[in-house]
């Protein structure tokens, strides 16, 4: 399917038959793909893109598209969602599951803490 103009990413990303995220990697891009644990493949442009790409590369959470003198290929684009997808995609499966366990973990543990604070103040004032 092709979508022209916006598109809901995030409804998108949770359905349980997207396999993965092909994305120019902007960081709320990727941390929606980190939330509902889908594997990417990044073919970033510009500006904080690149680091990102290499972000998902270094933790295994999906692969990153080269260019050839500037430029993307079909052929290239190809190989890396049936990498993804089909090849490698089993262990970048599991490795983006566990961030996002850890993601889910860390930020129950965040509002926990900040609830608690919350409390403590209100009850603080209420004295």
């Amino acid at each position: 399917m092709i979508v022209e103009g916006w598109a809901p990413q995030a409804k998108i990303l949770r359905h349980s038959s997207i396999g993965a995220f092909v994305s120019h990697c902007g960081w709320s891009s990727m941390l929606e793909a980190m939330e509902f644990g889908v594997p990417v493949i990044a073919m970033p442009m510009h500006l904080d893109q690149p680091i990102n790409a290499g972000l998902v590369v270094d933790l295994g959470i999906g692969m990153e598209v080269r260019r050839v003198n500037g430029k993307f290929s079909r052929e290239d684009i190809a190989k890396i969602i049936r990498e993804v997808v089909m090849e490698e995609g089993k262990e970048i499966q599991e490795n983006v599951n566990k961030l996002r366990d850890k993601l889910i973990e860390k930020s129950d543990d965040e509002m926990n803490i900040v609830a608690s604070r919350l409390v403590q103040l209100a009850q603080h004032f209420d004295n």
